[in-house]
């Protein structure tokens, strides 16, 4: 079984449940995502921090991905190291395709209780914004935004 963590960013082994799109206290609503034709859509960057609260929840997600290509997730008592990879441009359809394999893991239990596993690699496709300071992980590139996880804000 695959938890939420997981499909979050490449660290991730996710619920095999349709991943939700959660409003965040101050983060952008589902249409904040949606694709709008146009050669000008903005291109973002990956590296910095990012976090994911959901609504009625004490557990947060955090994500650190680094400009070397590692990445490091915390969540609940989970501590997972990753490396990865994402596209330099976007897509037609405004996604950066994402890579990413486990390198190392605390073994602890994340926020869904689940523990993430070495070796498990992943990938998603994510959107951001029209501002770039919130993102959302699918699992597919498709623009019906079903298997998605989110909003993840940028830390500033």
């Amino acid at each position: 079984m695959m938890n939420k963590f997981g499909m979050a960013i490449f660290c991730f082994i996710l619920t095999p449940l349709a991943f939700a799109i959660s409003p965040q206290k101050g983060s952008p609503s589902l249409e904040s995502f949606e694709y709008r034709q146009s050669s000008n859509y903005p291109e973002f960057s990956i590296i910095g921090s990012w976090t994911y609260k959901a609504l009625n929840s004490t557990c947060e997600d955090a994500y650190i991905f680094q400009p070397d290509g590692t990445m490091r997730g915390t969540s609940g008592d989970q501590v997972v190291d990753s490396t990865y990879t994402i596209s330099a441009k976007h897509t037609r359809y405004a996604f950066y395709e994402l890579k990413h394999q486990i390198v190392s893991t605390n073994d602890q239990k994340d926020c869904e209780g689940e523990q993430s596993e070495v070796g498990h690699q992943g990938l998603h496709y994510i959107r951001y914004d029209l501002t770039g300071e919130h993102m959302i992980m699918c699992e597919d590139e498709t623009a019906l935004l079903y298997n998605c996880f989110g909003p993840l804000t940028r830390n500033q």
